[in-house]
């Protein structure tokens, strides 16, 4: 349907508008309805501005205090002529504005957008527009919505005009009120074929009006639920929520946004965005309006990447445990042993602690694998690997170092408890039973003192005890001392 501008509308036409639309003031038709677009917009500043040959009124804005403006040099004329929605995010950003006389004024019109207001045969009747004086940009929901209200607008509009038709045909024709009841039913058309949700109820929460697509979404015919109240429909529960939070919008006196999960009469839950807004019947009564989306999809959706994103948490925990895991032995790995080591030993630098390490090393580990083959070597590894980890204390860390050696990491532990671990463990490789060949292992220790500067220094001197453990005959423990120099401790000793 093509927009036709004032310069071809008919003088009849144009003498209705005249005195229906401005004359009259169209803010008792589309007030509401201007002030859920700027709601839903999150701006400041709605407008219905109402073109007829060269000059623009401005209807229903106390903001905007604007009678009447040359029609070529507003915003209304570039949404008419793109026939659709039309958005400027930024005015003073756009070069094509810089001489608009809306762009020069005070405050300064820095967001602007608008949709054309058209009748059902495509006559140009305005546009209905949000704006303010802030840069601005709209999401898909709010310009739909807004699609939507211009759709409503241009409805209640022509409904406006059609009735000032009838009203003067009633003193010539009877037929004026047929019209009328056919204007009506095309208000009622339009909200049937509306993709949301409409309803509105009474102060006592029994539903006046519900559209089609409420009927559809809840499996009842369009007259089923009219005049039947919140408790009648929904479990107590949902009925005290929702009659709770209608009232609060009563008596707040603003449009209010709020997600609802309604059980349909087929058992499954409809997630709900709904809209509420109060407004009044024409005796003045006030009455609870509403319009809703169902998001239901959304809501699936937004679960659906919640699950993903655990799945996907709980893979990342996986890899961050691997990378800190000997694959073979199920102990911590060399990297995790030096980062434990490094906070340790700053601990115990700190708090005067003690701070031990064993560096192990399984004796002629070479002979097993070239007797028995490098599958037997790793199940000798990881038979150790196991006795370590039954027999160090919790707060240790036992680890594989490299091939055949590994280290314990034992925080608050000095030469005598160290030396005690370094003989259990001992005691307990010897008493194991090992499917190949008996098994010994060399143990070096060393213990924090004044004289280190950092946790490495400890394993220098670790190992430097594990050489000499290995040059005095292996199947022995020696301790690394600053001061009496080495010490040794084997079982036959």
């Amino acid at each position: 349907m093509s927009v036709r501008l004032a310069e071809e509308e008919n003088a009849e036409l144009k003498s209705i508008w005249t005195q229906a639309l401005l004359d009259s003031g169209p803010e008792r038709e589309c007030e509401e309805l201007v002030r859920l677009a700027t709601t839903i917009c999150g701006v400041s500043v709605g407008l219905l501005t109402l073109l007829v040959e060269r000059q623009q009124w401005f209807r229903t804005s106390e903001e905007w205090k604007r009678d009447e403006t040359p029609r070529e040099s507003d915003l209304c004329v570039q949404t008419v002529q793109q026939g659709g929605l039309y958005v400027v995010e930024d005015s003073l950003a756009d070069s094509r504005l810089a001489l608009n006389p809306l762009i020069q004024g005070d405050p300064v019109l820095r967001f602007f957008a608008g949709v054309p207001l058209q009748t059902e045969s495509g006559d140009l009747m305005g546009t209905l527009s949000v704006l303010d004086a802030l840069p601005h940009s709209l999401d898909v929901n709010q310009v739909r919505t807004l699609e939507v209200l211009g759709k409503q607008v241009s409805a209640r509009l022509e409904l406006l005009v059609q009735r000032t038709e009838l009203e003067q045909a009633l003193k010539k024709k009877e037929e004026a009120a047929a019209g009328l009841q056919a204007s009506e039913e095309l208000f009622r058309a339009f909200m049937d074929a509306s993709p949301f949700l409409s309803y509105i109820k009474d102060a006592t929460g029994r539903l006046l009006f519900y559209n089609r697509s409420f009927a559809r979404r809840f499996g009842v015919n369009e007259h089923a639920w009219l005049g039947t109240a919140d408790e009648q429909l929904w479990s107590r529960n949902l009925t005290n929520s929702v009659r709770e939070h209608d009232l609060e919008v009563m008596a707040g006196g603003q449009m209010v946004e709020t997600e609802e999960q309604i059980r349909g009469s087929d058992g499954s839950i409809t997630s709900l965005r709904s809209f509420k807004f109060p407004c009044h019947d024409s005796s003045g009564n006030i009455l609870l309006a509403g319009v809703a989306v169902d998001v239901s999809e959304e809501v699936a959706h937004k679960a659906e990447l919640q699950r993903y994103h655990r799945e996907l948490e709980r893979a990342n925990d996986q890899l961050r445990k691997l990378a800190v895991t000997d694959e073979l032995t199920g102990l911590r790995n060399r990297r995790a042993f030096e980062e434990r080591l490094a906070m340790e030993f700053s601990m115990a630098r700190r708090r005067r602690r003690e701070l031990s390490i064993l560096l192990i090393d399984v004796d002629d580990f070479k002979k097993i694998n070239d007797g028995w083959g490098h599958p037997a070597g790793d199940e000798v590894l990881r038979q150790l690997g196991m006795i370590l980890r039954t027999t160090v204390r919790l707060p240790d860390l036992p680890a594989r170092y490299g091939g055949e050696e590994f280290v314990v990491l034992l925080p608050e532990s000095g030469e005598e408890s160290a030396l005690g671990l370094a003989r259990r463990l001992m005691a307990k490789v010897t008493a194991e039973r090992w499917d190949y060949a008996p098994l010994t292992i060399s143990v070096g220790m060393a213990t924090i003192n004044d004289t280190l500067v950092d946790g490495y220094q400890l394993v220098e001197m670790a190992d430097e005890a594990l050489y000499a453990a290995k040059r005095a005959g292996k199947n022995r423990v020696v301790a690394h001392d600053s001061t009496l120099g080495i010490k040794t401790w084997s079982p036959t000793t």
